[in-house]
């Protein structure tokens, strides 16, 4: 298992599903995504963003957009493991960075990147932050800088071409 002063805390352990097996004999790219929102879902509920949040303060955290990058498949029954790291946050943006490694084998299957905004569960629109939060978020931000920047970070999609020479 990958070291979580590497990588971030792991914030989601299990293992690969049957039903999550397509075609291909692998575990299907939508199953990725849940692995994922799970661990951001325990992020959210450990610094108390969570459900009990968003009941009491009528807010809560909508995801904007990810970016994920499939890098090794993952067969039935692998064990999984999801390491978290925000990377940067202010009044209504999280910025945070997910791996998925083969729990047995450290080896890398997945990464997502996301954006995800502070939502007023009333009007549907962006809010601010309370203090505390801000706080807390900003504190995870620094402790997660020692993790470094993925180098998948900032990525854009496109079909690589050669350079044509003039």
């Amino acid at each position: 298992m990958p070291e979580e002063d590497k990588y971030g805390p792991i914030l989601l352990e299990s293992s690969v599903k049957a039903e999550w097996i397509d075609f291909n004999g692998h575990m299907n790219m939508a199953y990725y995504i849940i692995l994922f929102d799970q661990a951001m879902t325990n992020f959210l509920e450990d610094i108390d963003l969570g459900s009990n949040y968003t009941k009491k303060h009528g807010k809560s955290i909508f995801a904007l957009e990810n970016h994920v990058t499939y890098q090794h498949e993952l067969k039935q029954n692998d064990p999984v493991c999801v390491h978290f790291q925000l990377l940067d946050m202010d009044s209504k943006f999280i910025h945070c960075f997910m791996r998925i490694f083969h729990g047995g084998s450290a080896v890398l299957s997945a990464t997502m990147e996301q954006i995800a905004l502070h939502v007023n569960m009333d009007t549907r629109m962006p809010a601010r932050f309370a203090q505390d939060k801000m706080d807390i978020l900003r504190q995870t931000v620094e402790k997660h800088k020692t993790y470094g920047i993925p180098r998948e970070t900032g990525r854009s999609i496109a079909i690589r071409r050669p350079q044509k020479s003039p």
